[in-house]
């Protein structure tokens, strides 16, 4: 009865090729050990699927653009993805002047649930550290006399390094 092992762990299984030989296990061809007949090429390794959770952020963050302002009562704090013990794993400064705020809100909920479903498929783990909200600003551009720039600021009262 043939094993059902995949090839990985029939190949685990087999003896190391002795040094100085290439391509082999023992005296049977790489690609035969792999369950290919010998001499046959190695079909491929399917690449790992893609995660959408990439396009979508950098689509989130396109749609933010510069955040620009003119007053704090237009900036705001999105957070962003999913840690695997719950909550956002950071926020980003964003700008009611300049964002479609349910275009946003739709963006966000689909990048939320993208990155729930990769902490699951990889079975990741977090710190369970508490991201809190931050206060946002909105900071004068120095080469701009119309406003500034919606971002994150510290207790202190500096900007937040951009989580870009």
């Amino acid at each position: 009865m043939a094993s059902s092992a995949p090839p990985a762990q029939v190949e685990a299984a087999q003896p190391r090729p002795p040094s100085g030989s290439v391509g082999s296990v023992g005296s049977v061809p790489a690609a035969a050990a792999e369950g290919h007949p010998a001499g046959a090429p190695t079909p491929p390794r399917a690449a790992a699927p893609a995660d959408p959770s990439i396009e979508l952020r950098a689509e989130i963050l396109r749609l933010i653009g510069t955040a620009s302002c003119r007053d704090d009562s237009q900036c705001r704090a999105l957070p962003l993805g999913s840690k695997p013990c719950g909550g956002p794993e950071g926020y980003v400064a964003w700008s009611t002047a300049t964002t479609d705020a349910r275009q946003l809100e739709v963006l966000a909920a689909r990048y939320k649930g993208a990155r729930e479903a990769r902490n699951q498929r990889l079975g990741l783990m977090s710190d369970c550290a508490v991201v809190p909200e931050p206060a946002v600003r909105c900071v004068p551009v120095a080469d701009s006399t119309t406003g500034g720039r919606c971002q994150a600021v510290v207790a202190r009262g500096g900007p937040v390094p951009a989580t870009r």
